[in-house]
């Protein structure tokens, strides 16, 4: 699997020079970041859920729990759709574009996640623990997301050979 994190090939003199602009091992350093809030925020808000009801991960509330959080994911991935698509095309976005997007993002995520565990205070708790699988869903998508810019021109190099 041919690896390159985000650096051009040898070939290329003139993108060299312009590696350093492009700060890939910062941009790197704030995906695994941004990639770790994800999988934090995941963990909390599955976990309050399942604190706030019982067997809510067995019968017929399983269910509910996955589509919402399936809700949560094709969300976050409609919304986070330019930064997906950058991803799998190959082209990237300038560090400052990208450090924007995963600041909004994040700070999307926390809000989704308080307004989540609020929605107890005046709702019943199965709204709650909805929202809270919507949160979880969404971030687990963001988590998801960063662990595919580790991962550079996957696609080529699948299980059955190149892709075409």
């Amino acid at each position: 699997m041919k690896r390159n994190w985000g650096l051009p090939t040898k070939g290329e003199r003139a993108a060299f020079r312009d590696a350093k602009n492009e700060k890939p091992l910062l941009t790197l350093f704030v995906t695994a970041i941004f990639g770790v809030i994800g999988a934090a925020i995941a963990a909390i808000s599955f976990s309050d859920a399942r604190t706030l009801l019982v067997g809510l991960f067995h019968g017929g509330t399983l269910i509910a729990a996955i589509v919402a959080a399936g809700f949560g994911c094709w969300g976050y991935v409609w919304l986070a759709r330019p930064r997906f698509a950058a991803q799998f095309s190959g082209a990237g976005d300038a560090f400052s574009d990208l450090l924007r997007f995963y600041v909004r993002a994040a700070i999307a995520l926390f809000l989704v996640l308080i307004i989540a565990r609020g929605a107890g205070l005046v709702a019943a708790n199965f709204v709650s623990v909805m929202l809270l699988c919507v949160s979880g869903g969404a971030a687990a998508a963001a988590a998801f997301q960063t662990v595919v810019a580790f991962v550079p021109n996957y696609a080529e190099d699948g299980p059955n050979g190149p892709a075409v």
